[in-house]
């Protein structure tokens, strides 16, 4: 766990190999005392002080704890993305692969459930862990204590400082068989898919998928409707505009054909005012022609 933390402290290029951690470990315990570090377990805030065997069991807990921890993540992912491609493919009507995809998923999905589980149960216990260390410090607080008081009892600690270790050595077996226990029963459970749950997944998704083409059909259906709304307006204020010219050129043609009425009916006025020749010039010009 130590090493997956910090391999990278000093970036990506500069990946710190297994014996740069020996090196360094070595060097903080060794010269330095900054850590306690017997070759697998680092442990820090005692520098003089032993590991012990409960430090070493702790640590793998946190190991555990911290591989439960990434486990989830990745289910969690695989889940999201399992999901999205058999939406994908429901959506493109590939039924065969959106099962397979589905079926992945419950798969996955179960052993989410049971890496949670689990992960449940140690990080309970490893605060059980953190308070029962708590609750040594304070017994230790409290023996010593005692020991001031009681002076050369200290060391023994009487008939009842045996009991109590007798209790809670009792107490400590009894939670160890518990644990025991419930590990056991979350090793039970196996990895069954429900083919009517998956069958309901499915169809749930392709009825959205209908919905969803549907409304985009209604709104295609809608925008061709406006489309032709406006296009009935364009032709009614183009039949309208013609109207008005016919019309225009009606009245024109009329004004026209009156004013060449009033213009003939103006020469027949001026050829009846006319005189008419005299005889005798008549004549005159006749003799004068020949």
């Amino acid at each position: 766990m130590f090493v997956k933390e910090f391999a990278k402290v000093l970036g990506e290029e500069h990946e710190l190999s297994d014996t740069d951690f020996t090196v360094l470990l070595t060097f903080l315990a060794r010269d330095k005392r900054a850590i306690a570090y017997d070759g697998k377990t680092v442990k820090f805030g005692a520098p003089n002080g032993a590991i012990t065997a409960e430090d070493a069991t702790i640590a793998s807990l946190r190991s555990i704890i911290a591989d439960l921890s990434h486990q989830v993540s990745a289910l969690t992912s695989r889940i999201g993305t399992l999901s999205a491609a058999a939406r994908i493919a429901v959506a493109e009507k590939n039924r065969v692969s959106a099962l397979a995809y589905l079926r992945s998923k419950k798969l996955a999905e179960t052993a989410l459930t049971q890496r949670s589980e689990m992960l449940g149960q140690l990080e309970q216990v490893y605060v059980s862990i953190e308070q029962a260390a708590d609750q040594v410090d304070v017994v230790r607080i409290m023996e010593a204590s005692t020991a001031v008081l009681k002076g050369l009892h200290a060391e023994v600690g009487g008939v009842e400082r045996v009991e109590d270790v007798v209790d809670e050595l009792k107490e400590q077996m009894y939670k160890v068989d518990e644990v025991g226990k419930i590990i056991s029963e979350a090793g039970d459970t196996g990895l069954i898919v429900d083919d009517g749950e998956v069958d309901d997944e499915l169809e749930a998704m392709e009825q959205e998928e209908k919905e969803k083409r549907d409304k985009a059909k209604a709104q295609e259906v809608e925008a061709r409707l406006t489309a032709l709304d406006r296009d009935k307006d364009g032709l009614a204020k183009i039949a309208e505009e013609g109207e008005r010219k016919q019309q225009e050129d009606v009245e024109a043609e009329k004004g026209t054909e009156e004013a060449i009425a009033a213009l003939e009916g103006l020469s027949l006025e001026e050829s009846r005012t006319m005189p008419e020749p005299e005889k005798g010039d008549s004549e005159r010009s006749t003799i004068l022609a020949t």
